[in-house]
Parts: C-alpha cells; sequence; structure tokens
C-alpha cells in the first residue's frame, strides 16, 4: 500500500491511501491526524505488524470507518490492531512531552483499562528506540513540506 499526504495551508490536508488492490480511500485530516497516522505508519511499519491500522485499511476497510464507533466495532479487529491504536498514541505523547524513562511501564498502564483478555505487548528497546527515530524522521519530513506538496510513503502489508 501506498500513502500519499498532501500538506494545505488554511484548509484540511489530505491523506489518500492506494491500496495494494488497485483501490483507494481518502480523508480529510487535520494536524493531529497526520502526526496520528505517521506514528501508525512508523511503529506498525518497524514492528512488521500486518493486521492493524493500515492492513485492515489496505484490506478494504473506508479509512473514515474508523472514526463512526458503531462501524469500528463491527470491523472486528484483533490485537495488533488494539497494539498499534495505543501505541501510536503513547509515541505521539513521547514527542509532546519527552520519551517515557520506561516506555513498557506506561504501555501496561495503558492497557489496564482495557480487554482483560489482551495480553499487553512488551517492546524491546531496539524496537523502541526504532519505532521513534522512524518517526521522528516521518514528523521532520512533514514539516520540510511547503503547502501543495506531498509526501509519498510505501507500505508492505
Amino acid at each position: 500500500m501506498k500513502l500519499q499526504i498532501t500538506k494545505n495551508k488554511g484548509k484540511p490536508h489530505i491523506i489518500l491511501y492506494h491500496r495494494d488492490n488497485g483501490t483507494q480511500t481518502w480523508m480529510h485530516a487535520d494536524a493531529f491526524f497526520v502526526l496520528h497516522d505517521l506514528s501508525h505508519f512508523a511503529l506498525e511499519k518497524t514492528l512488521g505488524y500486518k493486521n492493524a491500522f493500515l492492513g485492515t485499511v489496505n484490506k478494504g476497510v473506508d479509512v473514515k470507518d474508523f472514526e463512526n464507533p458503531e462501524k469500528r466495532k463491527q470491523m472486528g479487529l484483533g490485537k495488533e490492531a488494539a497494539y498499534a491504536e495505543n501505541m501510536a498514541n503513547l509515541f505521539l505523547i513521547e514527542l509532546l512531552q519527552g520519551n517515557f524513562d520506561d516506555f513498557n511501564q506506561i504501555l501496561n498502564q495503558a492497557f489496564k483499562p482495557m480487554d482483560k483478555q489482551l495480553s499487553v505487548p512488551i517492546l524491546s528497546d531496539k524496537e523502541i528506540f526504532s519505532v521513534r527515530t522512524y518517526l521522528q524522521a516521518l514528523i521532520t519530513q512533514w514539516k520540510q513540506l511547503q503547502s501543495s506538496e506531498t509526501m509519498h510513503l510505501d507500505y508492505q502489508c
């Protein structure tokens, strides 16, 4: 799957997902959603997730369906999707507040209110470093874009 994120000034950005089967889905996005999707991209690609957010979109789910709680419930998202959603938010929090002293401890706390049948993932120091580094590089690339320019990303599911 290929992603195109077009930066706009004075109007919403556009995120376009080109699925491997030739179809597309897209959404308007504010700055938060661009960073959130970049966080998903960095962690899902780094960790090799195939059934999280990007994998689900690549398999045919309309990206706008994630905004609808009823449609999201019907998707039957698995553990990779739960992991990715939680971690995407945590990696973004780190960007605003600085890196956590113990990412896995914070991840464990974040999973407490969630499904008790879902085991909490544990990331190695190398995985955490790799996601942080890749996400920072993606965000730097995004910030350097001028209005109407597009960022192109390739995600192999």
